[in-house]
């Protein structure tokens, strides 16, 4: 690690760290049909470093800021390519592909419940990819698998539905037990996000802050749903009494029609129940689902063929019986009640007579909200539906895509429709919430309140898009009902989510729920390591001239007012910011920035006794860093795959000595496996061999062939952390 010095102007060697960090400057980027914008050119390289260092990068820039062709101008790097994404977003794929002019397999995540995928692809697309957070899922483990030996690029601008763990799990995928304590420089090499801010994009359209419009209450209703007996559960299904109950009250908070519509299916439940407790049975959920409900109508099985025996069928069938009767009792006596869902027709109607030529796009969690509203406001003219049923106008019924072009005929690249076929109210439920472009509306009303921030973000984010003609977006929300909120606490519950994704990735400001007086939470990773890189980003000098040395160090001195330094330099393939201030050498992001800042003090001298120092300063940190990574020690989780890396060292201690060179071979080789970040999929494999009772050799060579890491496309230097660019603090 002997390093020459080449003493520069202070300018020079600052070009050289914003080089080696950022890269070259994208000189215009055409894939197919489109042009990529200055913005999602840059995430390019980024993504394919972070691809290089991690295994995968997940891009989570905000919601219509064009990640879809981010992600096939990336995968054009790539041979074989596969495309997983929610079903009802493969249309869009196959139209993105088509004016890309990239190939690639598509599949779904519903298809991936199902099945496996049997093609392994070099590049795995995660669209919308929280949708695979939860590690509990056949698809989670499916799409590890896929992931195994692959490079996994993640899409979402909300990867965080509800606590940081969220975030934690995608990264999982490709990053295994080591995404549970990335450092904060870590992260924000391998997570790339932007608002429209910071990406520059003025023509992007600005999200008004939301106004709340009040609606009636009825505190008897929710006294009485508190109030009903703890329901049966299924045989598998856990208590959960109080959960049904606070799961009324919200679909109540929604609309009195999906109340009646929970009130009715759980009556049939019961019903069912009590059927098979007759018989002396009691069944599962899923044997459960051998009983259909649709509409009014129970189709009952055969119980004694569905379900095994109960122990106590008698004292089962008596709280069933009470729980069904107390809702029989409810919904008789609720049948025909609609003043709130009134109330709720009546803002609609007020805010289009208040925004006459505006479109106006309104979500629901409930498809009984829908149409009850629906019901309410066809009259008016210009009004759709579009929920899982399908899609359907006042004088019938059309297909989903032929309802979206009708409302947003310009964001889909159709001809207007005439006036009489023209959709300007669409009612839709969050099944629209995602990769649909609705940039023709101006105007989103939230009809209820999501248990998550982040579905209320991906409803705006739908109209609130590049493309869009409007300055501005307004955002209505229709409160619960104060006796509902009094119990479920449902706008303080998504405002706390809303703070955790802000604090993490960050999130669409606009599209926040609320809370007035409540102190903002610090700048998110993303955007720190953002604005380290706008500085980095008026460091450039002309980027046809190589100012990386291959062989030397760039080496200059500013007046700073304090002693430390700033240094770029490849750390395992991967570019490196390292800084000293205070005699702390480190990644930290918040000191990336503080001595960025520094860096742009007029230039000083520094003795080669200084340069000296520094420099030795540099090789301790890596030589730490590098003792760090041989020993293990960085290796976190839960299995923490230290008792592999014990039984290896004991085998090689205890072989004979004719036996040991042979093995100390293939011992490295597990070693080197054991202390390699892996995937989620191959640490479930590590995690079987650390309780193996396989023979001590076929033992080594079983762990050395799981090395499944993807080749860099970048060189990797030999040495622990070459440094490229240093730049001394003096005072």
């Amino acid at each position: 690690m002997d390093w020459t010095l080449k003493i520069e102007s202070a300018a020079a060697v600052r070009a050289v760290i914003a080089r080696l960090m950022l890269g070259r400057a994208s000189p215009g980027t055409a894939l197919g049909s489109i042009h990529l914008k200055p913005h999602q050119e840059s995430s390019i390289e980024r993504i394919l470093g972070s691809l290089d260092e991690f295994g995968g990068a997940l891009l989570c820039d905000q919601v219509g800021m064009g990640k879809t062709f981010v992600a096939l101008a990336v995968a054009r790097r790539f041979e074989r390519r596969l495309i997983v994404a929610p079903a009802a977003l493969e249309a869009m794929w196959r139209d993105a592909l088509a004016r890309a002019g990239v190939t690639a397999g598509f599949t779904t995540y519903e298809r991936l419940s199902r099945s496996e995928y049997s093609e392994l692809p070099d590049l795995l697309i995660l669209d919308e990819s929280h949708h695979a957070r939860n590690r509990r899922t056949r698809r989670y483990h499916r799409i590890s698998r896929l992931a195994r030996n692959s490079r996994v690029l993640m899409l979402s601008a909300t990867p965080i539905h509800n606590r940081r763990a969220d975030l934690v799990m995608l990264l999982s995928i490709f990053l295994g037990s080591r995404a549970e304590n990335l450092t904060e420089a870590e992260l924000a090499r391998c997570v790339v996000r932007r608002d429209r801010v910071t990406a520059g994009l003025d023509g992007f359209p600005q999200v008004e802050p939301v106004t709340a419009l009040e609606l009636p209450d009825d505190p008897e209703m929710v006294s009485r749903l508190m109030s009903l007996p703890a329901p049966l559960p299924v045989r598998d299904g856990g208590s959960g009494g109080s959960l049904v109950n606070r799961g009324l009250v919200h679909q109540w908070a929604s609309s009195e029609a999906a109340l009646g519509d929970a009130l009715r299916r759980r009556v049939a439940k019961a019903a069912a129940l009590v059927a098979s407790l007759e018989a002396g049975r009691y069944p599962s959920a899923a044997e459960l689902k051998a009983w259909t409900f649709f509409e009014d109508t129970l189709q009952l099985g055969f119980p004694e063929l569905l379900a095994p025996e109960a122990d106590d069928s008698t004292a089962l069938l008596e709280s069933v019986v009470a729980h069904a009767a107390a809702l029989e009792t409810l919904l008789k006596s609720y049948a025909g009640t609609s003043r709130i869902d009134d109330a709720r027709a009546g803002h609609v109607l007020k805010l289009r007579r208040a925004n006459p030529r505006a479109k106006i796009v309104a979500f629901a969690q409930y498809s009984s909200t829908i149409r009850a509203l629906f019901r309410r406001v066809a009259a008016d003219g210009g009004v759709a539906t579009l929920t899982a049923s399908g899609a359907r106008v006042a004088v019938g019924t059309l297909s989903r895509q032929e309802a979206i072009e009708r409302f947003a005929p310009r964001a889909n690249r159709t001809r207007s429709p005439s006036r009489a076929e023209t959709i300007d109210l669409l009612l839709c439920t969050d099944l629209l919430s995602e990769g649909v472009n609705l940039q023709d509306a101006e105007l989103v009303l939230h009809l209820d309140v999501p248990w998550t921030a982040a579905r209320m973000e991906q409803r705006v984010g739908r109209v609130a898009r590049m493309g869009s003609t409007h300055s501005r977006i307004g955002v209505y929300l229709l409160r619960p009902p104060a006796s509902a909120e009094a119990i479920l606490e449902i706008e303080a519950l998504v405002w706390r989510k809303w703070r955790v994704a802000l604090a993490s990735v960050g999130v669409n400001p606009g599209a926040s729920p609320g809370g007035a007086g409540i102190a903002p939470p610090p700048s998110s990773i993303p955007e720190r390591a953002e604005k380290v890189r706008t500085i980095l980003d008026g460091w450039r000098i002309d980027d046809s001239i190589d100012v990386i040395p291959g062989d030397c160090v760039q080496a200059a001195a500013v007046s700073a007012g304090e002693t430390g330094f700033i240094a770029a330099g490849w750390l395992r393939g991967a570019p490196l910011l390292l800084t000293c201030r205070m005699g702390r050498i480190g990644v930290d992001l918040d000191a990336q920035a503080g001595a960025c800042l520094l860096a742009e003090r007029p230039q000083s001298v520094a003795s080669d006794a200084d340069y000296r120092a520094a420099c030795n300063a540099i090789r301790q940190w890596a030589g730490r860093n590098e003792a760090i990574d041989l020993a293990g020690a960085a290796v976190h989780g839960p299995m923490r795959r230290k008792s592999l890396l014990k039984r290896i060292d004991a085998m090689l201690e205890a072989s004979a000595p004719y036996l040991r060179a042979t093995r100390a071979r293939a011992a490295a080789a597990a070693r080197r496996v054991a202390i390699t970040p892996h995937g989620a999929a191959v640490e479930e494999e590590l995690q079987a061999f650390a309780q193996s009772p396989a023979a001590d050799d076929e033992w080594l060579e079983a762990i050395a062939a799981l090395d499944s890491r993807p080749r860099m496309t970048r060189p990797v230097d030999s040495e622990s952390f070459s440094l490229r660019a240093l730049l001394l603090f003096t005072i």
